[in-house]
């Protein structure tokens, strides 16, 4: 999970191949399209891909993380999504999203808890961050839209693998180490699926310091039942204004707007889903084979 994809990146899938081609920016333009497929890029894997050697794989990936288009990992040395490669995603984007109903209620919520916001649905055994509404404060972490990063890592990742069977997440991770994006990431199986035990139990995920050292995050479900789209909200902030102690009233404040976006029949039937008369507030804790 944390290399490559083996499949080689051609240059027909980042656009054809350019009438005046420039080897370096046509390569760069290769690692970036990289990680529509892999949260993180190792440097081997790059090189491979790109039939280059891997001093020049090296200078390809340093000069895009000087430019903070990517930023390398400090405990795993792989290269993820910088800041500059994902701020101006919301601006991009050529039409409304249908994840653009949900971002007046987590407008509020950012408003009214001071941090970031995020939506996020499970990939594999990644999450991707759908939809995202970067908190006004000075401190504050940034949008994280369009990001995709390994589930277990994130607590909105760690909610959605809650409502997995033990048997998808036994295919789901076969191996029983896993890779860790800073030293207080899960690192086993085993850890993992104890983690998960806790956050069926309590009905919430946690991470602090697991994806970024200095960061923590907190996260309920939106929907999960059965037949229904799994979504996460969650709320994130630097650990010096998040501590432990905010925690149980930032989920009764994420329930809240959980089970708000659940209700709306506008952005139900956007996520493609029906809700009955009879849901409850607490119904936004319930999760599939828990």
């Amino acid at each position: 999970m944390a290399g490559a994809s083996r499949s080689k990146v051609s240059a027909r899938a980042v656009g054809g191949t350019a009438r005046y081609p420039i080897d370096s920016v046509s390569n760069a333009a290769r690692i970036l399209t990289m990680l529509a497929h892999t949260p993180q890029l190792k440097l081997s894997d790059v090189a491979e891909q790109l039939e280059v050697s891997p001093s020049t794989a090296h200078r390809l990936l340093t000069t895009l993380e000087a430019g903070r288009l990517l930023q390398q990992n400090a405990r795993s040395l792989l290269y993820e999504p910088g800041e500059d490669l994902l701020s101006p995603a919301p601006s991009l984007t050529p039409q409304r999203s249908r994840w653009d109903l949900a971002r007046p209620f987590m407008g509020e919520l950012s408003e009214r808890v001071l941090c970031t916001v995020n939506l996020l649905t499970l990939k594999d055994g990644n999450v991707a961050f759908v939809e995202s509404v970067e908190a006004l404060t000075a401190l504050r972490v940034s949008s994280r839209l369009g990001a995709i990063m390994p589930a277990h890592c994130v607590s909105g990742g760690k909610v959605l693998l809650a409502q997995l069977t033990d048997a998808e997440l036994s295919n789901l991770y076969p191996n029983e180490i896993l890779p860790q994006m800073t030293d207080k990431s899960i690192g086993t199986r085993d850890a993992l699926l104890a983690e998960l035990q806790r956050v069926r139990k309590r009905g919430y995920g946690t991470n602090f310091g697991e994806s970024k050292h200095g960061i923590t995050g907190v996260a309920v479900p939106v929907a999960g039942g059965t037949g229904q789209v799994g979504l996460a909200l969650a709320v994130s902030a630097p650990s010096s204004a998040l501590a432990p102690a905010r925690v149980k009233a930032l989920v009764d404040d994420l329930t809240h707007t959980a089970f708000v976006l659940r209700t709306p029949a506008a952005f139900s039937s956007a996520l493609g889903f029906e809700l009955t008369t009879e849901s409850r507030p607490d119904q936004s804790l319930l999760f599939v084979g828990a």
